[in-house]
């Protein structure tokens, strides 16, 4: 696996995680202070809790991946609403809908340092790992067109 899909991974634990019932608070409290201190202690936190090392520049991309999503999440959320057909956001899968998040922030605001068809890929990656049999081309029919609307 290279390194970034890996720091994409941890990104979308992260957010499964924040999905539980018991982590709701926390993902309430960073959205309200999305500062880098919160954010940084937060990304801590979780490292050690699940033993996973990220080397510098893979660090910077975690957090910056995490802070634009969590400032973002009402409006990343519409999005993927719009592109939706026949499907609610709060009917699918949570695996499929933190994938989505992501990759949907990753397109919207990563400024064009990864091509919108490596984070199309990467996305469908790790919702076939993650997901079910069919997760993969929803995500990618989904990012798809989200992909050429933008």
């Amino acid at each position: 696996m290279n390194k970034k899909r890996a720091a994409r991974e941890f990104c979308f634990q992260y957010f499964f995680h924040l999905q539980l019932p018991i982590f709701r608070e926390l993902k309430d409290e960073l959205a309200k202070d999305a500062s880098d201190k919160v954010i940084m202690d937060s990304i801590e936190e979780f490292k050690v809790s699940t033993n996973t090392l990220l080397e510098g520049d893979l660090s910077n991309f975690v957090v910056n991946q995490i802070k634009q999503t969590l400032m973002n999440y009402a409006s990343l959320e519409e999005t993927i609403k719009e592109y939706l057909k026949n499907w609610k956001l709060d009917r699918l899968s949570r695996v499929d809908s933190t994938v989505l998040l992501l990759a949907v922030s990753e397109l919207k605001y990563n400024n064009n340092e990864t091509s919108k068809s490596v984070v199309i890929n990467e996305a469908i990656e790790i919702a076939k790992k993650f997901g079910t049999a069919s997760s993969g081309s929803f995500i990618n029919g989904v990012l798809d067109k989200i992909a050429n609307a933008n």
